[in-house]
């Protein structure tokens, strides 16, 4: 619903899967057990043996497939309440949907405002002014770095 048509709406699930398929690596190959002499023998007599033989050694895991898989029981999931945090909803369904997780943070982390980075550009302008033009880059950073951790400090007290 939150999108304005199901084209749209769809476009958004695939891209997911696309991100979570990317994520998830691929499964490591394991051999088949080589049958005994005894199991071959009694897998030729017993047809049902033979056919789960060759069915469960074709068996592979598909990162494609798993990602469907997780995204498919991530929108079955009930919604979060407006109320509730989505950071602590995460924490709590990392290991339920781990690759989505992951990508979820990934865009959770990002500033819903612009106001964090036009008070270090300001503050960058008032560091670097025409009497302090020779500082480094790497000089100006720590001073930045330095001034609004000591700003966060002082006005928690």
């Amino acid at each position: 619903m939150g999108f304005c048509s199901a084209n749209s709406s769809q476009a958004a699930v695939e891209r997911l899967t696309r991100e979570c398929a990317n994520i998830i690596p691929p499964p490591p190959p394991s051999p088949p057990p080589p049958p005994s002499s005894q199991e071959s023998s009694e897998q030729e007599d017993n047809l049902w043996g033979l056919l789960d033989s060759h069915v469960g050694t074709q068996r592979v895991s598909n990162a494609t497939a798993s990602a469907i898989a997780e995204v498919q029981r991530y929108l079955k999931d009930p919604h979060l309440p407006r109320s509730e945090d989505p950071l602590k909803y995460w924490e709590r369904h990392h290991l339920v949907f781990p690759h989505v997780s992951q990508i979820a943070m990934r865009y959770l982390c990002t500033p819903a405002s612009s106001v964090p980075c036009v008070t270090v550009f300001s503050k960058a302008g008032e560091v670097v002014s025409s009497r302090r033009n020779r500082l480094k880059p790497s000089t100006v950073e720590h001073i930045l770095f330095l001034n609004k951790n000591l700003e966060r400090k002082t006005s928690t007290k």
